[in-house]
């Protein structure tokens, strides 16, 4: 008897549990559906084009695929940027443009949710044997003479880093060199001695007796804390 009335329960019990799933598949399905994901994908090939934000990779075996280059990904360049860092450092490490991109490999992952590719991660690689894309300097002005129309729109900036050395580099006007951020109260005409700045310029002008900078950064005024 006991046998039986333990075969009794587990018909029951199998009986509650096919209800059950009858009546949530009678609702049209499981209540609990986990979202759909948007697919992720990789690629690497090279920067043929960049418009408005937007790369396009000859990929190898996936042909030219368009990424579009977002704000809250994250990015790198070894040997300029070791870190993964933002939008506006990574277009700065560039030189202010990111038409510095073009002919460049580079590897990305991307996700798809509306039919277009945004990039999650995006990382410029060095070609074999090549200089650096860009090299920075950081450090205090100590000297600015800005370029004019008297001196054919050629000026230079010197300054000193943290190990008390210091640099001078050629500056042009916009068309030259990029001036970051480009709000009237922060651009060119707010550098001065004693500023705070990142000189930006390419590896293949690192052995020049006077390289040209190809962007300014103006960071935010350091004060010590009292």
């Amino acid at each position: 008897m006991k046998g039986l009335k333990i075969v009794c329960i587990l018909t029951l019990v199998a009986l509650l549990v096919l209800g059950s799933v009858g009546t949530v598949f009678a609702k049209g399905g499981p209540p609990d559906d986990k979202p759909v994901k948007a697919p992720k994908q990789g690629f690497n090939g090279n920067v043929t084009n960049v418009v408005n934000g937007n790369v396009t990779i000859d990929t190898e075996g996936k042909g030219s695929v368009i990424l579009a280059l977002t704000d809250d990904a994250r990015y790198k360049i070894p040997s300029v940027m070791n870190q993964w860092n933002d939008y506006d450092a990574f277009i700065n490490a560039l030189g202010g443009n990111l038409i510095a991109l073009e002919g460049r490999k580079a590897v990305a992952l991307a996700g798809n949710d509306t039919g277009i590719w945004k990039v999650l991660q995006f990382m410029v690689l060095p070609a074999p044997g090549s200089e650096p894309m860009h090299a920075h300097r950081t450090g205090n002005v100590t000297e600015f003479n800005k370029p004019d129309s008297t001196n054919g729109w050629r000026g230079n900036i010197t300054i000193i880093d943290v190990h008390s050395a210091t640099h001078t580099f050629g500056v042009g006007n916009e068309t030259v060199t990029v001036y970051r951020p480009k709000a009237k109260d922060l651009g060119i005409g707010n550098i001065t001695v004693g500023s705070f700045v990142t000189v930006v310029i390419t590896g293949k002008e690192k052995s020049q007796e006077l390289p040209v900078a190809k962007a300014i950064v103006l960071h935010a005024a350091y004060r010590p804390v009292d």
